[in-house]
């Protein structure tokens, strides 16, 4: 699981994903397109710690988006909607702390649209912009 000190704070949005769901030409090819967004792999997204992804945006990142399998294709058993409650709760904890919680998302691959994501980080990107929100 990574510490903070490992993640790319300098980068506008941070996409915690799943190995199993963004890997090889598509994370290759989501880099190219997206240069200032970060990309951190995670064994699962059940396993990321919301308090990485809250200490993240306090320390400049504009938001989070954690992308998981898709729904009941799990590694590792039901990891991925483990990781939805926890981005819906954390969503809760940052309205409540005072940090819009839209900064913060949960998106799951699906196989039948492989643009899922991209349409995800280009509306974030969107919404950050319209936020003023300078990362």
């Amino acid at each position: 699981m990574p510490s903070i000190e490992d993640l790319p704070i300098k980068r506008k949005i941070i996409v915690f994903h799943c190995e199993s769901a963004l890997k090889g030409k598509d994370l290759e090819n989501h880099k190219d397109k997206f240069p200032e967004v970060g990309f951190v792999k995670l064994s699962c997204t059940g396993r990321l710690n919301p308090v990485v992804a809250f200490k993240a945006l306090v320390e400049g990142v504009g938001a989070i988006i954690i992308y998981g399998c898709p729904l009941n294709d799990c590694h590792n058993f039901d990891g991925n909607m483990f990781a939805k409650r926890r981005v819906f709760a954390a969503q809760s904890v940052a309205e409540a702390l005072g940090v819009d919680p839209e900064r913060l998302s949960y998106v799951q691959k699906d196989p039948f649209d492989y643009g899922v994501l991209t349409r995800e980080i280009s509306a974030m990107k969107r919404k950050l912009d319209s936020m003023g929100v300078e990362a």
